[in-house]
């Protein structure tokens, strides 16, 4: 049976001429803490989600570019190029960005995780974070013909070991070495190899609870038609 995620109350603008009601819509969990720039990575990466996330740290960061993001991390992996917009997304933002790892963060994953503001990369206790270098499939037939698939395999982890670099300190010849095979690490490993500077003992304490509970607010008029600001947190004025 699959789990049932409730939605949420929220109340949009409001129109006088409905007797003062406020009007009020259902959403979902995820829309409500994507607004209060909490997202979540929490499957295999490919195209279609790396737009996702890349667009919505695009939009946010347009519409404040100084409130913090919060991005959980929960993935195996997937598409190289995908996960590396999202590094770049990362890297674009004006505001700090607080990676938590409350899995695993393997592969291309584990280079998002360590792509977040130095001081603000974290894990679960028991999340497990793996690298690796860009896998390719086996080429059949004469080699020749493949020089340009396997010259772009070559780039691209050259690319990657030097953004590990970056984000880790670590030298390019101990890159190279560990990223050769999978290198599982707990989160003390990864906070000594430099993919994160935390364990997270208190894992929701980055977030501000009362803020989403009562920040989530819509403009309405009162009777002296003079606009003003109604909050509404979870729970509150169910229908």
């Amino acid at each position: 049976m699959p789990v049932g995620i409730p939605k949420i109350p929220y109340v949009v603008i409001q129109d006088k001429d409905k007797d003062g009601k406020e009007d009020e819509t259902w959403v979902e969990i995820f829309d409500i803490l994507s607004r209060e720039r909490i997202l979540f990575l929490g499957s295999k990466i490919d195209s279609e989600l790396a737009n996702e996330i890349t667009g919505l740290f695009m939009y946010l960061n347009l519409e404040n570019p100084h409130k913090k993001f919060h991005l959980f991390i929960n993935s195996p992996g997937g598409s190289v190029m995908g996960g590396v917009s999202i590094f770049d997304s990362i890297s674009y933002v004006k505001s700090a960005v607080h990676t938590t790892c409350i899995g695993r963060a393997a592969s291309i994953a584990s280079l998002i995780l360590s792509g977040g503001t130095p001081g603000e990369r974290t894990a679960f206790p028991h999340a497990r974070i793996m690298i690796h270098q860009p896998l390719s499939t086996f080429f059949d037939g004469n080699p020749i013909i493949h020089t340009r698939e396997i010259n772009e395999v070559l780039a691209l982890r050259d690319m990657i070991v030097h953004m590990y670099m970056g984000t880790t300190l670590q030298s390019h010849m101990q890159l190279l070495n560990d990223l050769e095979r999978d290198e599982f690490m707990s989160t003390q490993d990864a906070i000594f190899y430099g993919l994160i500077d935390s364990v997270s003992q208190d894992p929701f304490a980055c977030i501000d609870m009362e803020r989403i509970r009562y920040d989530i607010n819509a403009i309405k008029r009162d009777d002296g038609d003079t606009p003003s600001t109604s909050a509404f947190g979870v729970g509150d004025n169910f229908p």
